[in-house]
């Protein structure tokens, strides 16, 4: 019994938090977004971060992304401490270290709108590291179901074909942190399905995720726990 009890606190002491958060508020003029955020997230883990509109959770996840900053509080991301809050660094070297190694997902995605797909799948690569060969961008395109209308201008997408896109850019990326924010909205059936694949190849590959979202159930389906928010605050944090 004592060598089980040694074990398990030697197992706690090697968990590394991808995300802590101390006391986080933002504040929009006279709103507060969130109020008095405390949240740790384990590295590799997946979090359904659940509430309803306007509950806090696309500003939480910004905040993380490193496109925001607290108003207060103190955020650490993959070891750095950001920017704004209590003891957040001055420089942009902690925000670059975060965006290298994370990515957030917004419902609108991030393409542009004249070129194909697969024009946006090839800069998105070169943005990111060495050029992809063709083939293997089509193949990508073709795993998220997009082959047909790979030679098509976004413009004439649909947002559930957006997010497809979306997917498949993400998943030329070697990733520590996935931040998807609505990822299933305009989605169906088989849409779901895919996002819900990319987050077991993430949580495979070793990478934390966290799905912000109002679907309950698309949501908790790969979650380890599930955080809810009600008026800025963390309302119930429990395991899937």
């Amino acid at each position: 019994m004592t060598g089980a009890v040694r074990d398990a606190t030697v197992a706690v002491r090697d968990v590394t938090v991808a995300v802590r958060v101390e006391g986080l508020t933002r504040r929009f003029g006279r709103r507060w977004a969130l109020r008095g955020v405390d949240l740790d997230i384990d590295s590799g883990a997946s979090v359904a971060l659940l509430g309803s509109n306007g509950t806090g959770k696309t500003t939480l996840l910004r905040v993380l992304s490193t496109l925001l900053r607290p108003t207060a509080g103190r955020v650490e991301v993959l070891g750095q401490v950001l920017p704004g809050g209590a003891g957040g660094a001055h420089g942009a070297s902690s925000t670059d270290a975060v965006r290298r190694r994370s990515t957030l997902m917004t419902p609108h995605g991030h393409a542009y709108e004249e070129l194909t797909g697969l024009e946006n799948l090839r800069f998105a690569a070169r943005m990111s590291g060495p050029a992809v060969e063709s083939s293997r961008l089509l193949k990508t395109l073709d795993d998220v179901g997009l082959e047909d209308a790979a030679h098509t201008a976004v413009r004439a997408y649909s947002t559930g074909m957006r997010k497809r896109l979306e997917l498949a850019r993400l998943s030329l990326r070697t990733l520590e942190l996935v931040l998807l924010d609505e990822p299933f909205a305009s989605l169906d059936d088989e849409g779901v399905s895919l996002v819900q694949a990319a987050i077991g190849r993430w949580r495979d590959g070793g990478a934390t995720v966290v799905v912000a979202s109002h679907r309950t159930r698309a949501a908790t389906e790969r979650a380890d726990r599930v955080v809810r928010l009600e008026h800025g605050r963390v309302a119930s944090d429990e395991p899937s």
